[in-house]
């Protein structure tokens, strides 16, 4: 096994057909369906299956595919670490959602850069199911995110560091902005932020504890920043994370009912698989030192 047959083998899967990942490579497919065929060799067992509509993969391919990633995207660490041209830079990569990236993570950065001037920080931002994928792949040491109905990958190590209450979002002269109770907010066309194939159970789980059905769901962001942009102009109302008033720059504002609305756990994850670098892991324990949930906050 050589990291060039891995490199081809990646290709292959990514671009979903030999021919295809052969251009992209620059070189025959033919030499390319020999280095894929040694590397079935060297582990003894077939990888890929070939098909009229490309390539899939069989079940130790989807294995070696995991592993694969995460071996080449260490290699292209360490060269560009150990490169003349990158002068020995470290650096960390990690993501963050946009309620830890607003809330937790400048405050981590902030103490992290005053110890470690020179190392440089890539921060991802994005989705759930994007972070997570990025994570697993080893193209980020470690991501801070919220967890999604209790659902985790058994091969991520989390903890959480940080609880947040959800607060209710409207324009600010929004006809019902000043409304008590969550009932007197159920005719409401509402917004879900999450994964889209998250679905809408906090919010219809927030009805259903006073004994309502779950409103009518208008449309589903998966970033709170999106539906920030759609509450301040329409009638729409979001249940979101507690920084959507900031982000709305005045905007929006938060009705408050005495209902209470759902906690947010948000979660430090990494691989439990991998070991961090100095760099990563002095910023991993930055963010560790919170690991002791917060109190939601009042309303």
């Amino acid at each position: 096994m050589t990291l060039q047959q891995l490199r081809d083998f990646v290709a292959s899967v990514e671009h979903g057909s030999l021919r295809r990942a052969a251009h992209a490579e620059g070189k025959s497919e033919a030499s390319l369906s020999k280095s894929i065929k040694r590397l079935e060799i060297s582990v003894g067992t077939e990888l890929l299956r070939r098909g009229a509509l490309g390539i899939s993969l069989t079940e130790a391919g989807k294995v070696l595919l995991a592993r694969a990633q995460l071996i080449l995207s260490e290699v292209e660490l360490a060269q560009l670490e150990v490169s003349p041209g990158g002068k020995g830079q470290r650096s960390v990569s990690f993501g963050a959602s946009p309620l830890a990236g607003f809330l937790l993570a400048p405050a981590a950065l902030r103490e992290f850069r005053h110890r470690h001037s020179g190392v440089v920080v890539r921060c991802a931002s994005g989705p759930y199911s994007r972070l997570v994928s990025e994570l697993l792949t080893g193209k980020l040491d470690f991501i801070v995110c919220p967890m999604l109905d209790g659902v985790v990958d058994t091969s991520l190590d989390t903890q959480v560091i940080s609880r947040h209450q959800s607060v209710i979002i409207a324009r600010v002269d929004h006809p019902l902005r000043g409304a008590t109770r969550l009932r007197d907010l159920s005719n409401c066309d509402w917004i879900v932020c999450g994964p889209l194939e998250h679905g809408d159970s906090s919010l219809a789980s927030m009805f259903r504890n006073i004994g309502l059905p779950r409103p009518h769901v208008a449309m589903v962001c998966e970033s709170f920043v999106d539906a920030v942009a759609n509450v301040a102009d329409s009638d729409l109302l979001a249940l979101c994370p507690p920084a959507a008033d900031a982000v709305g720059q005045g905007k929006v504002a938060s009705i408050a009912v005495v209902d209470r609305q759902p906690i947010q756990d948000v979660l430090l994850m990494r691989r439990r698989d991998s070991i961090l670098s100095g760099s990563a892991f002095a910023l991993y324990s930055i963010f560790e030192k919170g690991a002791s949930p917060r109190p939601p906050s009042s309303h």
